[in-house]
């Protein structure tokens, strides 16, 4: 048992792992930060123009997978280095109710009013 504790002690994969967990908890308090800012300036855009900035709403994507993946990495779930070691993440949002069209047909379907319970009953 001892031999083995040794054995993986001077492995050099174990520590070359540690070392890039280093670098990604570095590269994920620098996201944290990121993200903040991503944030607090697409909730103003939304607040003052109505709409979400669509290429904000992609790169707020892309971030949020990229701190998805270096969480899998950090705690043992893959063994995919993240950016910069693999292809930056490039996946469509998910967020289209805050884009320009989606609005648009939303407040659409607010202008309509639903017929009061009344109504409908004076209808029969």
């Amino acid at each position: 048992m001892i031999e083995d504790t040794r054995e993986r002690l001077i492995r050099g994969d174990i520590w070359s792992r540690a070392l890039y967990m280093i670098l990604f908890a570095f590269a994920f308090s620098i996201t944290k930060l990121i993200v903040t800012i991503v944030v607090v300036f697409q909730f103003f855009t939304i607040l003052f123009t109505g709409c979400a900035n669509e290429p904000l709403l992609k790169f707020g994507n892309s971030l949020a997978i990229y701190v998805r993946e270096i969480l899998d990495f950090q705690t043992f779930n893959t063994e995919l280095h993240p950016f910069p070691f693999s292809p930056w993440p490039d996946e469509e949002p998910g967020g289209e109710r805050w884009l320009e069209d989606e609005i648009d047909t939303l407040e659409s379907d607010d202008d309509e009013e639903p017929e009061s319970p009344e109504e409908d009953t004076e209808k029969k």
